[in-house]
């Protein structure tokens, strides 16, 4: 399940000693500053985004070590002529003053990056320098995807919760957590584009399919109409003096789970107005036989 956010490459580096002994790390010869262009990226953050989701400052931790060594590629064309660059060295730091859409402090994966300095790398730093080439995407693997506000699967389709609408105030948003992998980053090809940015993909699971997406959503309209139903049904038989067409523009409005909150007060209130009784409760039958009430409602 491949996601987008921004991300941005910041101003080339100056080298430093300490600098060139993790770039040697990836050598095969010793090289000195002159060989080298570094430049900082920031990869990603916690903050929401527009898919509402959004990675926890312990996955961004983690993820930044993963990030260490990983190559820098083209347009996400995974061949040899295209590695362009490589992440050298990456950390995790707070923005001090800044907060994310949910109020929490942000945090992002801040990496440093070196390629060549050659013949064919010269267009490219051109490039950077300019601020032509100015976003990155990046690929990662994610294990799980969380409710923010039930905390359920949210890949499996275990809450009723959507993504984008607030519950008592509260956003609600995919939690990531837990990855597995960081195997790449790329240069956009056009990185003004809305689609440039972070593409987050989970693990391999039948609801990563497009297919069983598409099944999952005509499931939950399908849910979604029978709740309607049922709890456009329940307000009727409550006698609230609501008509039903009145009822079930209310009800549309609804999420599946006020929904059903909502026909459990109808059912309570039906079950108020018409009580059941039993025609086999023995002490009325006992009480219809000694009066000699042969046409009770409890006699069978």
């Amino acid at each position: 399940m491949d996601k987008n956010k921004n991300v941005q490459i910041g101003s080339s580096l100056g080298v430093t000693q300490s600098d060139m002994e993790l770039i040697n790390k990836y050598s095969r010869k010793a090289l000195s500053e002159e060989d080298v262009y570094t430049f900082s990226v920031v990869l990603c953050d916690n903050d929401v985004d527009r898919d509402y989701e959004h990675f926890t400052a312990d996955t961004l931790q983690k993820l930044a070590e993963m990030f260490v060594g990983v190559t820098g590629i083209y347009d996400h064309e995974p061949s040899a002529k295209n590695q362009a660059a490589r992440i050298y060295d990456c950390k995790c730091e707070a923005v001090e003053g800044k907060k994310t859409a949910l109020g929490e402090d942000y945090v992002r994966v801040v990496a440093k990056a070196y390629m060549p300095v050659c013949e064919s790398s010269k267009e490219m730093i051109t490039m950077l320098d300019s601020g032509i080439r100015k976003e990155v995407s990046v690929g990662c693997g994610i294990a799980k995807c969380s409710c923010s506000i039930c905390g359920a699967d949210m890949r499996d389709h275990a809450c009723s919760h959507i993504r984008g609408e607030r519950y008592n105030g509260k956003l609600c948003c995919g939690v990531l957590s837990d990855p597995t992998d960081a195997y790449e980053w790329s240069f956009t090809a056009v990185p003004a584009q809305r689609k440039a940015g972070v593409i987050k993909s989970f693990i391999h699971s039948e609801n990563n399919d497009v297919d069983a997406i598409k099944r999952a959503a005509a499931q939950n309209e399908r849910f979604k109409s029978y709740l309607i139903l049922e709890t456009v049904k329940a307000g009727v038989t409550a006698q609230m003096g609501i008509g039903s067409d009145m009822l079930e523009k209310m009800v549309c409005n609804l999420c599946a789970e006020d929904m059903i909150k909502l026909k459990a007060l109808f059912d309570e209130k039906s079950s108020m107005n018409f009580p059941v009784r039993s025609q086999l409760d023995p002490d009325l039958r006992e009480n219809n036989y000694n009066n000699n009430n042969t046409n009770s409602e409890y006699s069978i």
